[in-house]
């Protein structure tokens, strides 16, 4: 829950920011989002959540992680 809480935060600031500091902010999003795919990897592995959330979980994150990566790309030029 903090990762993903951490990850919002970083979102936020970075929507504030421009330039370098809001490239800085989206690559910490970016760490947060990858720690959210470790903690969903392993409660899928502790089989806390059932495949189908598992795979619907996952294909909101890997829909984030695109969307924060075209972020990333556009602040970069």
């Amino acid at each position: 829950m903090g990762a993903a809480l951490d990850f919002q935060e970083a979102l936020l600031e970075a929507q504030g920011a421009a330039g370098k500091v809001r490239l800085r902010h989206l690559r910490q999003a970016d760490v947060c989002l990858n720690k959210v795919r470790l903690y969903l990897r392993l409660t899928h592995q502790w089989r806390w959540l059932t495949v189908g959330q598992y795979e619907h979980a996952s294909r909101m994150v890997a829909e984030i992680g695109r969307l924060l990566g075209g972020w990333i790309k556009q602040t970069e030029t």
